[in-house]
């Protein structure tokens, strides 16, 4: 009897350890005391948040904080578990070296003989990919929606736009008394028609500028870049500086046209520091050298997290004479790369922008330079 009861036991034991494995190796799971304080943490939770077990045991959960959420978000989150309630949600985290991440989350509150939580057990899933996915899908519909109406309106708005400026400019010429009133037309129609010109890139970025494929190192086109902005960052008291992690695999793209968009990025930021501050441009290996990944971070004054989801839509803008298809344009052409785009920000801190381009493996190198 006593032998049935011992070897039942075990049974359960064994039964635990194997569950105990499996949810170890299939989530993240952290459990913390009824403050927030982590008490345990699964390697997994290590792997993704960058953080070590001993610089995460005691610590509160806030270590993790991204502040992308508002602070009601917590509180209904707390006010859920504290009645002894599972708390479901998607929560974006921020790792020890900055980057972020993103969570399906599912908050167990433990009860005592009193209902009453004395330490939570949260399971999680990392949903970074698919968050980037849904994003890329936004973005991509209303760059489809944007970029019909672009094509149809540039047309319409260019022809009699040139004629307008070839009147204007025959009125200068005839009446020298209004020479200031008729410049500062001069220079509306020229503003309209880059912002023109902006549409026509919109709806056919590979036609506008013909998409010349090849397989470039991204090192000489940032160095490029960064020689063309150096005089316009100077003049602000911008320290623009250049970081390039060697060795990286090179990318196929158009030269060019990725000379177009780290311009604008650097410009944006330039304008972001009125009164000086780093800039960075830097560039380093993807996962497993899949990719390269190129960051223009400024010391701007941010942006709020609430508006970063209208960043690059056309027509938000935070400048004064701005359209918001610069960032626009930039999307397009990154996403004809097959690479993509993200924005950081943090309001007084600073904004960060992260393009990743698919790089060529290097096997795919040594078969092309063999034949």
């Amino acid at each position: 009897m006593l032998k049935d009861a011992i070897r039942t036991m075990e049974d359960a034991l064994k039964q635990i350890s194997d569950i105990n494995f499996a949810l170890d190796e299939a989530l993240i799971v952290a459990i913390t005391d009824v403050r927030g304080n982590i008490i345990f943490a699964n390697s997994k939770f290590c792997e993704i948040s960058k953080y070590s077990l001993n610089e995460l045991l005691g610590q509160n959960h806030r270590i993790i904080n991204s502040g992308y959420h508002p602070k009601e978000f917590f509180r209904n989150m707390w006010r859920t578990i504290a009645r002894g309630e599972i708390w479901r949600g998607e929560i974006r985290n921020r790792a020890k070296d900055g980057s972020f991440y993103w969570m399906d989350t599912t908050i167990v509150p433990c009860l005592d003989t009193n209902d009453k939580p004395y330490q939570y057990v949260s399971f999680r899933i990392n949903i970074t990919e698919r968050k980037r996915a849904e994003e890329f899908l936004r973005r991509s519909d209303k760059i489809s929606a944007v970029a019909q109406l672009a094509s149809g309106i540039a047309h319409e708005i260019r022809n009699p736009l040139a004629a307008l400026k070839w009147s204007v400019q025959l009125i200068q010429a005839d009446n020298a008394d209004s020479k200031q009133q008729v410049e500062l037309m001069i220079s509306e129609i020229d503003r309209i028609d880059s912002i023109v010109s902006e549409f026509m890139l919109l709806s056919k970025p590979e036609k506008s500028h013909g998409l010349q494929l090849g397989q470039h190192e991204i090192k000489p086109i940032l160095e490029s870049v960064a020689n063309l902005m150096r005089y316009q960052a100077n003049r602000t008291r911008v320290n623009l500086e250049l970081e390039v992690r060697a060795p990286l695999n090179p990318v196929t793209c158009d030269p060019n046209q990725l000379k177009q968009v780290f311009i604008n990025l650097v410009k944006n930021a330039i304008e972001a520091m009125p009164d000086g501050g780093r800039l960075l441009i830097s560039a380093v290996p993807g996962k497993d050298e899949q990719s390269v990944v190129i960051r223009v971070s400024d010391e701007g004054m941010g942006i709020p997290h609430e508006l970063l989801p209208k960043v690059g839509e056309p027509f938000y803008t935070t400048k004064d004479k701005g359209t918001g298809l610069g960032l626009m344009v930039c999307h397009q052409i990154i996403e004809s790369h097959h690479g993509r785009m993200s924005i950081d920000s943090e309001l007084n801190v600073g904004t960060t922008i992260e393009v990743e381009l698919p790089a060529v493996a290097q096997t795919a190198i040594g078969h092309e330079q063999s034949v």
